[in-house]
């Protein structure tokens, strides 16, 4: 099947549309790259894509479209398989294969093994430990999984089911699944791939429960794979997305395993089962762990959402729909960009300025990090809670808007963001565990109002808090820990004095935050239980995070180095802080002793709109500046030469029902099978006889 030739060319060309949307640009798209996205992730993009462009019959995804999940996984091993050898032949590191799993949105079976085994490992073993495991894993002789996870159990690990008794007998540890519902369950690399899994067990010593702790449990053959005695291993199936992935169960009948199995550098067990813990080791340490991992999720989900956001503005800019139903002049008879329409600006232009705020965040976030770590390391813990909390709220705040963002985006493309040649689909479903994973959002929230309503609590007792940034605002907007007599100065402002204010905006986010989490603390102080105030929480956490992000964003900008890049940002950033205003009304009615009504409101509305327009009119040469190449988007629909239609037609062509080979005959067995005997059922009818 060929493409007919003669076809008439659009008038304008969608290419022409993209180069004039792009000459509007009022800014260095390069410089507004530098500044945005982190120096060493824009490097690593950079050096790992030409890894991949070299070797094409290797990392090409775009087939990944016309595969089967089995066919997906035998692709996906493939590339994992060649990005090991990359990484052993020293063209990529270790921590450049996550980079190359991003761009190519291809989640492999290896992925765990990096991600979870290794690292664990690394924070949680002895040297004698590392050097019978660790070593072995960093050079892929065994591959890992980490099996936390149970059927009946997910965010309460301590209600685990399977166990790990010590027999002092034998100097072993006994791993069993004692019921289904301790069945190991939705573990990554687990299905097919892991050899060795680090299951998280209650650990049993003389009959006493010592609660969850790992131990490395050998499930597969290193010789020929086949599952080892007592183990009962599998893959879960198809899923929702993430179908490179080999997500799977595991059931463990009475398996033994040595002693020095048990990751003992925070618990020893002895050869006469004496168990003890180290004294120089605070537990808190832990957190830390769990905040790289939550700071990598951040850092992510920005670059998640870039390739969302390209892809839609970029198409919308393109697409043509009706002539003379936007305010914008066009040629006579010219239908309108899409993205002119206020409906679908409303949609996008918010979540380029949430994306901003996101690349912002990551890097400053991360720096925040560094800082509590250099303290940790010097035994000073104090930072950590804050940090934790904070971590919290940002995974639940980027991850969120990011899942939502592609849907979002997927939406604005109309009937041809249902193809997956928008690139959108197959990515959302691949994204969407990030609002599960290392933590369910709506359960992490919780943990980000326990440290606020605590903060709180604090006050009121008159103590003491750490110095940070979250002590800090609730400080000075509850002395003593109650909301002050008058409402400050950012809630009676006017709002066009407020839109040039970024520090009042940071006020008005941080009052908002601080009198809900008073009047939360009022409420619980008054018997309301912990299960009812949970929605409180949710908006609590999102309160917080809200000011939090705005904050880290205006933190970023104050480290700008080339002015002609501020108008740019100061107006994602009021568009930011104007839109949570939008989004939350009923949080502005109820701002205590404020003067916030139905009238103030409306302007919060208007004002929105004012903006939204103006940054439309920046947005494509700002998601140009984002930097996501035609590799990383797989998308006919966003194409960096705006040939958008040329390709989408192409890649239909190269559908295995279409293709001169395959297509004629499936198309030919069909006809046989199905079709001839439908449209020809009349005439092979009996006739009746006489």
């Amino acid at each position: 099947m060929q493409i007919p030739k003669g076809l008439l060319a659009m008038t304008p060309s969608t290419a022409a549309t993209l180069e004039a949307e792009r000459a509007k640009a009022k800014f260095s798209v390069s410089k507004m790259n530098e500044f945005i996205v982190d120096p060493e992730m824009r490097q690593q993009l950079i050096k790992v894509e030409k890894v991949l462009a070299a070797e094409p019959s290797t990392f090409d995804v775009r087939q990944v479209y016309f595969m089967s999940r089995t066919e997906k996984m035998d692709h996906a091993l493939k590339i994992g398989k060649r990005l090991i050898e990359l990484m052993k032949m020293g063209k990529i590191t270790a921590e450049e294969i996550s980079v190359a799993d991003m761009i190519l949105d291809i989640n492999g079976p290896f992925g765990l093994h990096r991600a979870m085994f290794i690292p664990t490992l690394q924070n949680q073993a002895t040297e004698e430990q590392q050097k019978l495991f660790l070593e072995p894993a960093l050079n892929y002789e065994i591959l890992g999984c980490y099996a936390q996870t149970e059927i009946g159990h997910g965010s309460n690990v301590q209600g685990l089911e399977t166990t790990c008794t010590y027999i002092r007998e034998t100097d072993e540890f006994e791993v069993h699944s004692p019921s289904i519902s301790a069945c190991k369950w939705w573990i990554g690399s687990l299905g097919v791939t892991a050899t060795h899994a680090m299951v998280m067990a209650q650990l049993i010593v003389d009959g006493k429960r010592l609660g969850p702790n790992p131990v490395v449990v050998p499930i597969r053959s290193t010789a020929d794979h086949q599952p080892l005695p007592g183990v009962t291993v599998g893959d879960l199936g198809p899923k929702f997305g993430f179908n490179t992935m080999d997500n799977g169960f595991l059931l463990l009948d009475r398996v033994r395993v040595p002693r020095i199995n048990l990751l003992q550098r925070y618990i020893t067990v002895t050869r006469e089962g004496k168990v003890s813990r180290p004294k120089n080791v605070d537990p808190k340490v832990s957190y830390g762990t769990m905040v790289f991992v939550r700071t990598q999720i951040v850092r992510n989900m920005s670059q998640t959402l870039a390739k969302a956001t390209t892809t839609a503005i970029r198409y919308t800019a393109m697409r043509r729909q009706f002539a003379g139903k936007a305010d914008k002049q066009q040629a006579q008879g010219a239908e309108s960009p899409v993205l002119d329409y206020a409906m679908v600006q409303y949609r996008l232009i918010p979540l380029l300025a949430q994306n901003y705020a996101m690349f912002a965040t990551s890097q400053a976030f991360a720096a925040h990090y560094a800082e509590c770590m250099e303290a940790l390391n010097k035994g000073d813990f104090g930072p950590l809670k804050e940090l934790h909390a904070t971590a919290c709220g940002l995974k639940r705040w980027t991850s969120d808007r990011a899942i939502h963002g592609i849907d979002t985006c997927r939406h604005a493309c109309g009937g041809h963001g249902f193809s997956q040649f928008s690139g959108l689909n197959e990515f959302f479903g691949n994204q969407y565990p990030n609002i599960i994973w290392e933590g369910d959002n709506y359960v992490l929230s919780q943990q980000t109002a326990r440290f606020l309503l605590k903060q709180v609590q604090s006050l009121r007792a008159g103590r003491r808090l750490a110095d940070n940034q979250t002590a800090r605002y609730l400080q000075r907007h509850l002395p003593g820990g109650q909301l002050p007599e008058a409402a400050p100065a950012c809630t009676r402002m006017p709002l066009e004095q407020l839109a040039a204010d970024f520090d009042a905006q940071l006020d008005l986010l941080a009052f908002r935050a601080a009198s809900m989490c008073a009047q939360l603390a009022d409420r619980m102080q008054g018997g309301r239980s912990w299960n009812r105030s949970l929605v409180d929480m949710q908006r609590l956490c999102d309160a917080h995070s809200d000011y939090i992000v705005a904050s880290y964003f205006r933190r970023h900008i104050q480290t700008l180095q080339e002015p002609h890049l501020l108008e740019q940002l100061n107006k994602l950033s009021a568009l930011l802080f104007f839109y949570v205003l939008e989004q939350h009304p009923a949080d502005l009615l109820r701002l205590p002793r404020g003067r916030f009504d139905a009238e103030k409101v409306a302007e919060v509305e208007k004002l929105l709109a004012r903006l939204i327009e103006e940054v439309r009119e920046q947005a494509v040469p700002l998601v140009d500046a984002l930097g996501v190449s035609d590799m990383r988007l797989n998308s006919a629909l966003a194409r960096s030469d705006g040939k958008i239609y040329e390709s989408y037609l192409q890649w239909a062509m190269e559908d295995p029902l279409n293709r001169e080979d395959t297509g004629d005959q499936i198309r030919r067995e069909w006809f046989s099978k199905y079709y001839k005997p439908v449209l020809h059922a009349a005439k092979n009818k009996t006739q009746p006889r006489l």
